[in-house]
């Protein structure tokens, strides 16, 4: 019997980080027509140079059609702390000076802020911000996946393979950033999940937008390719596999 649902033999998660205006104007839509779902990792902070309320209640209600469609709306934190080991003036917070407790206090006012807009969300899974999972200098230095592992159902992070869903860490899992990539790139690493059985998550930032960006034609190219495939892959947001990944295991072990 196939670990994955109605027999298929792999999972895909097309996960979009920070909430960008391409994503609510050209993926959603390429989404939704085929039928895909994915996971949205929001940032619900007040728009530059604002502090009230107003602000970051404005930019999370811009997403609530998204999650009616199927979509999971996932936390990627309130300031998207990095450790500034590269250029990031996007965040006002540095990892090397953070504590545990600081980081837990930006997550779950992220979290409280999201739940807001989308109170019926039963699972949640969250992105580390820049891949990184640690706070603090040299023998200070800890991680915040305990931390994560509290708060959420999963957690993206960075990797070079796909994901085990037997071995996997639910709260460290790998993820392909596709930056710049072509279709066929992406679609071979659809159909490595599947002769491996394995869970890959890709990461989307820009669609034609930054300089993290993916064309619109190769998305579109991966969005088809998924569609064709269904009888075969299941594509679906993180925290939807996460949740089947761990009521398999428990039914499995018992």
């Amino acid at each position: 019997m196939s670990f994955w649902p109605e027999g298929r033999l792999g999972a895909v998660s097309l996960t979009f980080d920070d909430g960008m205006e391409s994503q609510l104007s050209i993926a959603v839509p390429e989404m939704d027509q085929r039928g895909i779902q994915g996971t949205f990792y929001l940032n619900p902070k007040s728009d530059p140079g604002e502090t009230t309320e107003d602000s970051w209640k404005r930019r999370l209600s811009r997403w609530v059609g998204t999650q009616h469609t199927g979509h999971e709306i996932g936390n990627h934190s309130i300031n998207h702390p990095c450790s500034l080991n590269i250029k990031a003036d996007f965040s006002p917070n540095n990892l090397l000076d953070m504590s545990l407790q600081d980081i837990e206090n930006d997550l779950t006012e992220a979290q409280a802020r999201l739940k807001t807009f989308f109170p019926d969300q039963v699972a949640t899974s969250f992105a580390y911000p820049c891949y990184e999972t640690s706070v603090g200098r040299g023998l200070n230095r800890v991680s915040y996946v305990p931390v994560v592992a509290r708060l959420f159902v999963a957690a993206r992070a960075r990797g070079e393979l796909a994901n085990d869903p037997i071995f996997c860490d639910l709260h460290h899992l790998s993820s392909f950033p596709v930056e710049r990539m072509p279709a066929s790139y992406l679609i071979g690493l659809v159909e490595q999940a599947i002769a491996l059985h394995r869970w890959a998550i890709f990461t989307f930032h820009g669609i034609h937008e930054g300089h993290l960006s993916v064309s619109h034609v190769d998305l579109i190219e991966l969005l088809d390719h998924l569609a064709r495939r269904s009888d075969v892959v299941w594509t679906a947001p993180v925290a939807q596999v996460a949740v089947h990944i761990q009521s398999q295991i428990i039914a499995r072990d018992s």
